[in-house]
């Protein structure tokens, strides 16, 4: 790594300042989370249940028209 100037090297500190001020989770204690969340979730998820995705008024009815 090549010597940093002064301005780099403050850069730096400041970085790891705001990196410090962030609050941290154990995984242990978000995965649980995140997965219980997924799960409540996949009824309403129109790639894992095809019957929500006929609901949305979005969806393109055809495919592809040339003209």
């Amino acid at each position: 790594m090549d010597e940093l100037d002064e301005t780099q090297l403050k850069n730096h500190v400041d970085s790891l300042k705001q990196q410090l001020q962030y609050n941290r989770e154990k995984t242990s204690i978000s995965l649980p989370e995140l997965t219980k969340w997924i799960e409540e979730k996949m009824n309403e998820d129109p790639f894992l249940n095809p019957d929500v995705l006929k609901e949305n008024p979005w969806v393109e009815s055809s495919k592809c028209v040339i003209i």
